[in-house]
């Protein structure tokens, strides 16, 4: 038997095997060192400068978000900060998700309706160039401020193009979120009017949020943005997302990442899933967010994103059923999964599409029909890019646009759904990526195993150091054996396990298995798992837990 390694050998091990040389660094993120200047984004200062144009001279603003969980923080922030700066004349619009995704024609005529002189998209545009054109002939010009992936062939005439990805960029980190983008715009506005940034730091829980729950790469910047935004959160001014963890039921002071990805974030995206966004024209997450309403205004308004969560929660179980059906019957072998019905709802595609990936371990369009129109959402693995995947049948959309693990595209109509299906699965299984590849390729791993008797609090205290975990960073999964006792199901439907795993020497430690079937299982029953370790409070009490990422 090995002796047993300190919490502090397994930290350095654990950070070594993920190839941090500065573990201190790394663990303790520094605001100055980790966070780049604004100024090397490209056209932030000539965005800056327009915007402070617009003050001076009164025009109309409109800031145009997506109807996601980061172009929502991203509008609240951009209004925010321009309202805390004395701008009189700035209006958010989110459209709904019915709409259609970015810039359309329906969303250019909203936008056309207000009458503004100045009009900033967040989260969407770069893909614009039709759109762009439009709102340019009518007079207004347009700041793109965005983190999409470009186009060479749909570059728009926008006064200025703010993305990281976009060509000549050198920008030092190019993952950033939209609403960390936006938030980098408005501190060089607040540094040209010649205001006092500080207050800007306060803002940094939106983006927090937003980073997390976009699932962006939580590494480089962006860990660091999450990091300061998650200190902020938990002592957040923000009445909106006070009232928001309210209803969630999690408290912001001991508010983790994990809570802000499967509690907050969800919730900012519920009411457009469920196509319930708006209450009298007003669009309920980003009126949160923006918090210019009494507290009960607000705590009523967070409620209602929290009902309408619990129905995507149903909605989504009935459809993730229905769409395994259909890749059971006649996908299985495919490289690429495309499912389709059209009674679907396209609120709560994208997250049958990562339910689907996470089983199948390959690309996943779901399809959806909504009003004339078949909209999709597409998930995929690393060795297949997202925006490619739609590229290949770039024939028969009627737009598309995404980035490297994530997309949203519009058939041009329901007639093209075969033919589309047909040629993304013939696309997918050129690309040299056997079905094996890509199941070897997206299983998770241990980053190593553990004993029993080594997983204890203060282990799991060090390991929440190295949050917050996500896309590029995710936490760290240890193998762990012992005999399981005290087996039981849990949940509505029995959909989850727990229980106790013990080893020879007696060491014990409780364990959750979520919506995972194990039919024949025992109590009695030796068995290895791959495992996550944290700290549970139960009744005032702090317990060690294993959640079990998969049975081996």
């Amino acid at each position: 038997m090995c002796a047993k390694r300190t919490a502090e050998s397994i930290m350095t091990q654990l950070l070594e095997q993920r190839g941090i040389e500065d573990g201190e660094g790394f663990l303790h993120p520094d605001f100055t060192r980790d966070v780049h200047s604004a100024a090397l984004l490209p056209d932030a200062l000539l965005a800056a400068e327009r915007i402070v144009l617009a003050k001076e001279k009164g025009e109309r603003i409109v800031v145009f978000g997506d109807y996601d969980a980061d172009g929502i923080p991203a509008t609240a922030c951009m209004l925010r900060v321009l309202r805390h700066l004395g701008f009189k004349d700035v209006h958010g619009v989110i459209p709904k998700r019915s709409d259609g995704y970015g810039l359309t024609e329906g969303s250019v005529a909203k936008i056309l309706a207000l009458k503004p002189g100045l009009v900033i998209t967040l989260d969407n545009g770069t893909v614009s160039p039709k759109e762009v054109a439009e709102l340019n002939a009518a007079g207004c010009e347009v700041i793109i401020i965005d983190h999409h992936e470009p186009d060479a062939e749909r570059v728009p005439a926008a006064f200025a193009l703010v993305n990281p990805k976009r060509e000549g960029s050198e920008y030092p980190f190019k993952e950033l979120c939209a609403a960390a983008l936006t938030w980098k715009v408005c501190w060089l506005v607040a540094e040209k009017l010649g205001v006092d940034t500080a207050f800007l730091k306060w803002e940094l829980d939106l983006v927090a949020l937003a980073t997390i729950a976009d699932m962006v790469p939580l590494v480089g910047e962006n860990r660091a943005l999450a990091h300061f935004g998650m200190l902020v959160m938990r002592k957040s001014h923000n009445r909106g997302l006070q009232a928001l963890a309210q209803a969630a039921g999690v408290s912001l002071a001991t508010l983790s990442a994990g809570q802000v990805g499967f509690q907050l974030g969800p919730r900012i995206n519920a009411p457009s899933r469920m196509h319930s966004e708006e209450v009298n024209g007003r669009n309920i997450p980003l009126a949160v967010l923006v918090a210019e309403e009494g507290d009960e205004v607000l705590l009523g308004w967070a409620q209602y994103m929290s009902q309408h969560n619990q129905a995507r929660q149903s909605l989504l179980d009935l459809t993730v059923q229905e769409a395994l059906l259909q890749v059971e019957v006649g996908q299985t072998e495919r490289h690429a999964l495309v499912v389709y019905a059209p009674h679907w709802s396209s609120g709560v595609i994208g997250l049958v599409a990562s339910r689907l990936l996470e089983k199948y371990a390959r690309p996943v369009v779901v399809l959806a029909k909504e009003g004339d129109e078949i909209k999709g959402s597409v998930r995929s693995v690393d060795s297949i890019h997202a925006v490619s995947l739609m590229a290949s049948g770039a024939s028969y959309l009627a737009r598309y646009g995404g980035h490297t693990k994530a997309g949203g595209l519009t058939l041009s109509g329901e007639a093209a759904v075969e033919e589309f299906q047909t040629t993304l699965w013939e696309w997918s299984a050129e690309q040299g990526v056997s079905l094996e590849e890509l199941q070897a390729s997206s299983r998770k791993k241990a980053d190593m195993p553990l004993e029993l008797g080594e997983i204890d609090l203060v282990l799991a205290k060090e390991l929440e150091l190295l949050e917050p975990f996500g896309i590029g960073f995710p936490g760290p999964v240890f193998e762990v054996s012992g005999m399981v006792r005290k087996l039981r199901t849990m949940g509505a439907t029995g959909q989850h396990l727990g229980g106790v795993l013990e080893d020879f020497s007696g060491a014990s430690k409780k364990f959750v298995a979520f919506n995972t079937s194990q039919p024949d299982l025992e109590d009695g029953d030796t068995v290895k798992v791959l495992a996550q370790v944290s700290a549970e409070v139960w009744q005032g009490s702090e317990y060690v837990q294993l959640r079990v990422v998969r049975f081996v």
